[in-house]
């Protein structure tokens, strides 16, 4: 199998090539969910969640930060922490940690005309790759990163789509959450879509221990020392917990 390894647009050789693609600032803190994510896949960069085991695909691509841009309205591109896209299958991974819940649907729209034709434009290339239709208002609670999460998936048009929330030191709430919103959304498109959700334990090495002491006093810039850390393979290591098939039965 050839594999190919990007960030965005721009093809890469290496984890350590990639991750100076990225803006700095994306590192200021030890909590980020992009840093268990990019060690992740430095150690195992094959990681597929095992959803490939028997499929017959021959080229894969690793895209860091993959970008939508929108088919309707104004705005920034939605921006994917990983899509793995193979010949006909393709896998959006939505890193988490500490992350706090995202914005409805209903409350990221407000009044503003320019949101509701972006949004538009998100549920039509849903719409289009699932042959459901639906409107804002079965999504109105909903996080609406996770609508235009899935519009990204479906916008390659491949004929196998998977989303996975890649989680990593979730506590039980927060694994609730992220469980309804994919199961009430699988419910809304007839399960057409494959959702996922993966757990993931951190066994923080004594480095990254110390950048979160640091952090937690007060410091917030510590970008120069995970950068090291990571090059250095000395803030984290992380174990599979569970990886569950999300559908509206569940």
């Amino acid at each position: 199998m050839e594999t190919e390894l990007y960030y965005n647009a721009n093809k890469v050789k290496s984890m350590n090539e990639l991750i100076k693609k990225y803006s700095i600032s994306e590192f200021k803190s030890p909590y980020r969910s992009t840093i268990p994510l990019l060690i992740l896949y430095k150690t195992t960069l094959n990681n597929s969640f095992g959803l490939m085991e028997k499929m017959n695909e021959s080229n894969v691509k690793y895209i860091f930060e993959f970008k939508t841009p929108l088919s309707q309205g104004k705005g920034k591109s939605s921006s994917t922490d990983l899509m793995i896209e193979y010949t006909n299958t393709c896998i959006a991974i939505e890193a988490k940690r500490t992350e706090p819940k995202y914005e409805t649907v209903s409350k990221w729209l407000g009044e503003t005309d320019n949101k509701k034709i972006v949004l538009e434009g998100w549920i039509n290339i849903i719409s289009n790759y699932t042959n459901v239709n639906f409107d804002s208002n079965s999504i109105s609670d909903l996080p609406y990163q996770l609508i235009h999460r899935v519009a990204s998936a479906c916008s390659l048009n491949k004929s196998q789509t998977h989303v996975v929330y890649l989680g990593f030191d979730l506590d039980e709430t927060k694994k609730k959450y992220y469980r309804e919103s994919l199961i009430k959304f699988s419910k809304i498109l007839s399960n057409k879509i494959d959702f996922h959700l993966a757990c993931y334990n951190i066994n923080k090495l004594a480095e990254q221990t110390r950048l979160e002491l640091i952090w937690d006093s007060g410091e917030r810039n510590l970008s120069e020392y995970i950068l090291k850390g990571y090059e250095n393979d000395s803030l984290m290591q992380m174990s599979q917990l569970s990886i569950e098939m999300i559908n509206n039965s569940a």
